[in-house]
């Protein structure tokens, strides 16, 4: 069904057109300028809804229109223009004009995480201001997600009748308490002071009765109180003054609209598809040709591919609200700035990429170095050679004495004020996590629709951490660049034993020491196919205090980011089976010197800091990512029970955004997205190319003796050891004394650091998480080593150098 969205500009508009987008239906977006966020496989049209004689032509062949703006004029427009086509189902937002046979969504006041800017103003100036004594009378608002959810119910439903429907959250809240909410004092003011107060926003809005809802469709989702909650998270780190809405400094505000990626640029150019016909996945970035350079190195730690989509919907929704806050912390301006807050990071064959050519302008901004040191530092050696530009190159203003003072104001600006601000977004960051998670845990006794608000809520949750940890590692990058001109080389101070991402590393050694300990549970742990149900029967203190454990890092596991990924809480025996090879290990030595010197400890120490509170953030966002699949699985169990999926885990074969408007035929979409993930497994893109990319070619012949592999090496130590080739899903296979060579490691497979010889990586640089953690155990380290996963082949014996970062093979 062809359905014309007018009033596109705000969430409303926005939020209703992609429900019905994913719900398979044809859409036109009308407004007066195209949002940033608007995607560009849907067509918009920038036309003036007041204009009857141009809205008379978009209406041609539309079965239903919905008017989104709370402009009465406008909707009378619409309502006229409408009726004069003959379209039989118009919704609106606004009242509109008498008698006429159109369905009127009146909404209490919006109060949500995704509330208007004008919501916002209100609630974040220095105080609330009331001007009338209504401060403390009973206010009904409702949550924008439950707005738009019963706004495309009433342009779908066939059997509703026109006439006015209200939308309310169950309960009522006060200016006075939202105000408390989001750390405002009210003030009692004149009346004429207080134009721009909240008291505007609710002044012309009349009582609402839940009744004049279609049970069939299910009552608002968030009571009013949890309205309030939501509402205070847009709020924090944010204030406003008049018209204008600033972050304060130091702070850093949850990113509400992310730009579309496939929009053509503002100056007008078209973004083109990077890899070859057959070989571009579903959800691939197409790219801007000024920027044609992109490198796997660091995001593929984090998730490296090909993923599912649900973690594509969550993850990489992430990483590109991350580069616009990054953008905007940099600030270069046009549409270098542009370009960094859509495409800095990309997709290519389901795998996440780093524009390295946005890396590039990036670097332009840091004072006093050249650019190729922050490029090499960050992205290793993998990205020697790359052309960072093609034919044309963007438009950027010359690298005069003008800028580079600039650049130090901006440099300074983003060191010490997100260094001060730092720990208190980590704070509320991990309290929000905590809410999630106790929010999330009676998932079993809601409803659909409450289950799938929950849902929405915790995707919000991890990108927002992925906003947190892509800022700390602004901020670490920056001290990196510190130390690097204090030294002369490249050094990292050591996070210090209680990092979050060393946590897991620890539990296994705490847990190994326990086994050694106590004789019953050191024999059911040697004993070959051990099972928990054994192990408990014979040692249950050991079991004890694995389940201890596991309640601190039981979300965490390889490829933890992978929403099908499997954690230690999903399968106990596999930590189980890592403590008891940990347990047979022989005694590491001390960890190493960070070779930081002391005269530049009060850097070393603040560099440290920033390490930390990056893993913290890291580690809750995982621990966000965990609560969110518990929730899609039990969404995915009702999906099967209901007869739409076929497995529980078909459900991570969608959006997280299609839970709330299911395609038309779900079995048909992941039946055809398995298959393209299939597909894409078969190759691999490069890890890094410029301009266009072709499958990955053979890595080259497996090494032989006398031959090396040359990484970068961020923990010394020199050790033999056989090899194992280690994926998520052999990690088990990994034996005490082997070196695990991996593609790419994340947190999760840290465990397994305990009786591993060594480690070695393709991809990562010396902020990486497993260089961190092999630095804070004394674990020699290689990492950026292309093609170890390829070319050093399981069990040939090599020589792994962590200081000089050279890998030898010795022998088969």
């Amino acid at each position: 069904m062809r359905v014309v969205v007018a009033g596109v500009e705000g969430p409303l508009g926005q939020g209703v057109a992609a429900r019905l987008v994913s719900l398979g239906h044809d859409v036109i977006g009308v407004g007066s300028s195209r949002p940033e966020s608007w995607p560009g496989s849907v067509v918009f049209l920038e036309i003036d809804v007041h204009d009857a004689a141009t809205l008379r032509h978009v209406l041609v062949g539309a079965a239903a229109v919905a008017h989104c703006g709370s402009d009465a004029e406008g909707t009378a427009v619409v309502v006229e223009t409408a009726a004069e086509a003959s379209i039989g189902r118009v919704v609106v937002a606004a009242q509109p004009p008498a008698h006429s046979a159109v369905t009127w969504v009146r909404s209490a006041l919006p109060l949500g995480r995704n509330a208007v800017d004008e919501t916002l103003r209100a609630f974040t100036g220095p105080a609330v201001l009331d001007g009338d004594g209504s401060a403390d009378r009973p206010l009904q608002v409702v949550h924008p997600d439950d707005v738009q959810r019963i706004f495309v119910h009433a342009l779908l439903d066939p059997d509703l009748e026109p006439g006015p429907i209200d939308v309310v959250a169950g309960g009522h809240t006060s200016i006075r308490a939202i105000a408390a909410a989001v750390g405002r004092p009210v003030l009692r003011v004149p009346r004429r002071l207080a134009r721009g107060g909240p008291a505007r926003l609710v002044a012309a809005r009349p009582t609402l009765d839940p009744t004049r809802l279609p049970a069939r469709w299910g009552a608002p989702s968030w009571t009013a109180d949890e309205c309030v909650a939501d509402f205070a998270l847009a709020c924090r780190g944010q204030i406003a003054f008049g018209d204008r809405l600033v972050a304060v400094p130091g702070r850093l505000p949850r990113v509400r609209q992310i730009p579309a990626f496939d929009a053509p640029a503002p100056d007008g150019v078209v973004p083109v598809p990077a890899g070859p016909p057959g070989s571009n996945g579903e959800f691939d970035t197409p790219i801007d040709p000024r920027f044609p350079a992109f490198i796997a190195t660091n995001l593929s730690e984090a998730l490296p591919g090909p993923f599912s989509p649900s973690s594509a919907s969550v993850s990489v929704r992430g990483t590109r609200a991350a580069a616009m806050v990054i953008a905007a912390r940099l600030r270069p301006g046009g549409v270098v700035e542009r370009e960094m807050s859509v495409r800095t990071t990309g997709v290519f064959g389901h795998r996440l990429y780093a524009g390295i050519t946005s890396g590039y302008f990036m670097a332009l901004t840091v004072p006093l170095v050249k650019p190729d040191m922050i490029l090499s530092g960050f992205f290793g050696r993998t990205a020697e050679g790359l052309d960072l530009f093609g034919p044309e190159q963007p438009p950027v203003e010359p690298r005069g004495v003008r800028k580079q003072l600039r650049a130090v104001g901006t440099f300074a600006n983003n060191l010490l004020v997100l260094s001060a601000g730092s720990h208190r977004d980590s704070r509320d960051f991990v309290a929000d996590v905590a809410r999630l998670e106790a929010q999330a845990a009676n998932a079993t006794d809601m409803d659909d629709d409450r289950l799938r608000a929950v849902i929405l809520a915790a995707r919000d949750h991890v990108v927002h951490g992925w906003v947190l940890a892509s800022a700390s590692i602004l901020v670490c990058t920056a001290y990196g660049v510190i130390l690097r001109l204090l030294c002369g080389r490249d050094v990292m101070p050591a996070a210090g034993p209680q990092v979050a991402s060393a946590q897991s590393l620890a539990a296994v050694h705490r847990l190994a020491e326990a086994a050694r300990s106590d004789p019953a549970a050191a024999e059911a742990l040697a004993r070959p196919g051990l099972t928990l149900d054994d192990v408990t029967a014979k040692a249950p203190q050991f079991v004890a205090d694995l389940y201890r454990e596991l309640a601190v890092i039981g979300h965490r596991g390889p490829g933890e980011v992978e929403m099908r990924a499997v954690t230690y809480a999903d399968d106990p025996t596999l930590l189980m089976r890592i403590v008891a090879k940990a347990a047979t290990a022989p005694p590491r030595g001390v960890a190493a010197a960070s070779g930081v010197p002391k005269w530049v400890f009060p850097v070393s120490i603040a560099a440290a800091s920033q390490l930390r509170e990056r893993e913290v953030r890291r580690d809750r966002m995982v621990r966000a990512i965990w609560v969110l699949r518990t929730l899609l699985r039990e969404y995915g169990s009702r999906l099967v029970d209901a007869g739409q999926l076929g497995e529980v885990d078909d459900v991570f074969y969608l959006l997280v955004d299609e839970l709330e408007a299911m395609p038309p035929d779900v079995a048909a979409v992941v039946a055809r997205r398995r298959a393209e993930q299939r597909d894409l497994e078969r190759f691999a893109p490069p890890e890094a190319f410029s301009g266009q990319w072709h499958p990955m070619p053979s890595a080259g012949e497996a090494l032989v003796s006398g031959e090396s592999l040359q990484g970068l090496g961020v923990c010394g130590g020199k050790v033999r050891g056989r090899v194992r080739v280690v994926r998520p899903e052999n990690i088990d296979d990994l034996l005490p004394g082997e070196v695990l060579v991996a593609k790419v490691t994340d947190i999760g497979y840290t465990p397994a650091f305990a009786y591993a010889a060594a480690v070695v990586t393709e991809l990562g640089g010396p902020i990486s998480h497993a260089a961190i953690v092999a630095r804070e155990f004394g674990v020699p380290c290689v990492v950026n080593a292309r093609g170890a996963a390829s070319r050093l082949p399981t069990g040939a014996l090599i020589e792994v150098d962590g200081a000089m970062g050279e890998v030898t093979v010795l022998g088969d």
